[in-house]
């Protein structure tokens, strides 16, 4: 199959034109960016890669804690996924670009998503625990609630291979 023929027998993509991608840094996040970096050259999508600098919940009630480590560790990440989207993305002949941006996860991102005219959004799942999930929600639930676009959720393979093996031990 040549770059950008599609299984379908056309080359390119009849919908899929630009993609946002949701980064973190986390191995579900680095796999939905390897799988979009797949994915956008054979379909000629542009890609766009969403950071969101996100503050803990304790730290935006509680006026201090947000110090400079903290600051630290946010510019630390966002470096690590600008690395990360250049090493995956770099060199593939399509377009692509990161948008930071600071709040809550999911509402930026399908902000991102709507912004851009978004036809596919990318997002990875960290399978939190059941009670984080009830307080703090969990981002892949946001966006597939509230994305125009369809969403595509991606577990990494590590995150895939550990539940197994609990399972196993039940």
């Amino acid at each position: 199959m040549e770059t950008g023929e599609s299984t379908y027998g056309y080359r390119g993509s009849r919908w899929i034109k630009r993609i946002v991608v949701a980064a973190d840094g986390s191995p579900a996040s680095s796999q939905g960016l390897e799988q979009v970096a797949d994915l956008a050259p054979r379909v000629g999508a542009k890609v766009v890669v969403v950071y969101v600098r996100h503050l803990p919940a304790t730290a935006v009630m509680a006026p201090g804690i947000a110090d400079s480590t903290m600051v630290q560790t946010l510019d630390d990440q966002e470096a690590g996924v600008r690395q990360e989207a250049l090493r995956a993305l770099g060199g593939r002949g399509i377009e692509w670009e990161v948008v930071v941006r600071a709040g809550s996860p999911g509402e930026e991102i399908v902000q991102v998503a709507d912004e851009s005219a978004a036809d596919l959004v990318v997002g990875g799942s960290n399978r939190h625990s059941s009670l984080h999930n009830l307080f703090l929600g969990s981002t892949a639930a946001y966006l597939a609630a509230h994305s125009q676009a369809p969403v595509l959720v991606m577990r990494s393979k590590v995150a895939n291979r550990a539940e197994a093996t609990v399972d196993a031990m039940r």
